[in-house]
């Protein structure tokens, strides 16, 4: 009994998966049930929250290819698309969750997706991160807890490439924000970028 409970395909799975060997999870998966990929180990994680944190992001791809969204959490009870910007592979893990229909708007602990993208993708690559949300349909002005949108929330830190960005992207973008700034040249910049946007607007009868 204790043998077969070590080798169920639960566990199979999940070993697979943590030896990051992709040709057995393949082989594996082509013989199970989408409830073993559902089905969490003694720690309480499942094989997908495993995948997630391995370092080979075909090993969650495999997984995803049977499975439909909506996706059980993560034993910490985050949503797998959260606990996936956490990992160093995450623009690769956050775009195969997307692609299977999880929601790019979904709200967790009473921040927006987009909002936890700013808390744990580094600067280097957040951009492309919330490029990738859009894509999927993220709103851009979507509040957190504390009624900020994600414009609001990053012009402190002055990232004129990504503020740009957000504001091209159709950011609301508030004079009382602009007036805050330290930076004067940003500030301006900013305006100029807003005002750009708006003559284009009217120009194309917007």
């Amino acid at each position: 009994m204790l043998k077969s409970l070590f080798n169920s395909p639960q566990q199979r799975l999940i070993k697979a998966v943590q030896a990051g060997d992709v040709d057995k999870l393949a082989r594996l998966l082509a013989k199970v049930e989408v409830d073993s990929i559902y089905e969490a180990d003694m720690d309480g994680r499942h094989a997908l929250e495993h995948a997630l944190k391995a370092e080979e992001p075909r090993l969650l791809q495999l997984l995803l290819q049977k499975c439909q969204s909506p996706l059980p959490a993560a034993s910490c009870g985050s949503p797998l698309t959260v606990l996936a910007l956490q990992q160093n592979n995450s623009l690769a893990q956050l775009s195969a969750l997307l692609q299977i229909g999880e929601n790019a708007n979904l709200s967790h602990q009473g921040q927006p997706l987009l909002h936890h993208c700013a808390d744990h993708c580094p600067p280097t690559s957040l951009m492309v991160h919330i490029s990738r949300l859009l894509e999927y349909g993220a709103d851009l002005d979507a509040r957190d807890e504390s009624g900020r949108v994600l414009l609001e929330k990053l012009m402190p830190q002055g990232d004129q490439a990504l503020l740009q960005f957000l504001i091209q992207s159709g950011a609301d973008c508030e004079d009382a924000w602009l007036e805050q700034l330290e930076d004067e040249a940003l500030a301006l910049q900013l305006r100029r970028v807003r005002e750009d946007i708006r003559i284009r607007k009217m120009m194309l009868g917007g």
